[in-house]
């Protein structure tokens, strides 16, 4: 495994209703020998008085969802107590993401939150990467 570059994902997603957004981060690009380590995953409502969980994952996570760290598709998870005070973020040191990434906020409250996710770029050899893959899709 070598590492590259550091690259950085960032941007908005808005809960309308039923406290949940989803956003599709990364698309499948068909190389599977590169990927991205995700090192640092921090979210933020534009209202601070807003509380949100958030999950980084290799799959769409459904409505009702929870976060959970038994479920091998979760990897990131985020929390913010609506007081600005206490944003926990929560990664898993020993994933790499080379496929899909999702950003999904549950039981989250109405608003516009923004996203910053730093991420190492990972150069794979044939068998870390099917080990990888594996990873991505274990079953919950």
């Amino acid at each position: 495994m070598k590492f590259g570059k550091l690259r950085t994902l960032r941007g908005q997603v808005e809960v309308t209703g039923g406290g949940v957004a989803r956003k599709n981060l990364i698309v499948a690009d068909g190389l599977v020998n590169y990927g991205l380590k995700i090192t640092k995953f921090q979210v933020w409502a534009v209202n601070v008085a807003n509380v949100f969980n958030g999950i980084l994952s290799y799959d769409t996570i459904s409505s009702g969802t929870q976060m959970n760290a038994g479920d091998n598709r979760q990897f990131a998870w985020t929390v913010g107590n609506g007081s600005a005070e206490i944003n926990n973020e929560f990664i898993d040191p020993q994933h790499i993401v080379n496929r899909d990434c999702f950003f999904t906020l549950v039981n989250s409250a109405v608003g516009i939150y923004n996203y910053l996710i730093e991420a190492q770029v990972v150069e794979l050899s044939d068998d870390e990467a099917i080990i990888t893959i594996i990873k991505e899709t274990s079953q919950q």
